[in-house]
């Protein structure tokens, strides 16, 4: 007999508390031992997740001419694309307006954003190059008569049965 092991020192008394609880914990390890023999656990269900598979990666870069005071204060640098992953826009001599609308891109405060107003859109300031992760339509406004330059990159997935 161990002095230190309480089990040894107090014995559980027939029904009692002691003994009901090892009863139940028996019985249930038997019940579940019982279960696991008579049904195997069910597999896992499989998913199915639809993939399109794409041939290669393309890229595609073009640099704009915007002035306020030419022919083209406003231009599309890049139309909607489902496959473009990403583009980067940079302007390279005055800060341009970047919309993502026609309609914020046509609004008026645009133009003067350069004397320190709002603008309808993301000012981009000179030489800081911004990835766009989206695929939406990307316009840019001048902010100054003279004439700037802005260079954008578009990164995306060509699908494989184009």
């Amino acid at each position: 007999m161990n002095a230190y092991d309480p089990e040894d020192m107090f014995p559980p008394r027939p029904g009692g508390m002691v003994e009901t609880a090892r009863a139940r914990m028996r019985a249930e390890a038997e019940q579940l031992a019982g279960l696991e023999a008579a049904a195997p656990a069910p597999a896992a269900p499989r998913i199915g997740v639809p993939v399109r598979e794409f041939a290669c990666e393309f890229g595609r870069a073009r640099t704009f001419s915007v002035a306020t005071g030419g022919g083209n204060p406003i231009v599309e640098l890049l139309g909607a694309d489902p496959q473009r992953r990403y583009a980067v826009v940079m302007t390279l001599d005055e800060p341009v307006v970047i919309s993502f609308s026609q309609t914020a891109a046509e609004d008026p405060r645009n133009a003067v954003n350069g004397a320190g107003l709002s603008a309808n859109g993301f000012v981009l300031p000179v030489n800081v190059p911004v990835p766009v992760p989206a695929g939406t339509v990307i316009y840019c406004t001048a902010t100054s008569a003279t004439p700037s330059r802005v260079s954008v990159m578009a990164f995306g997935y060509k699908p494989a049965d184009d």
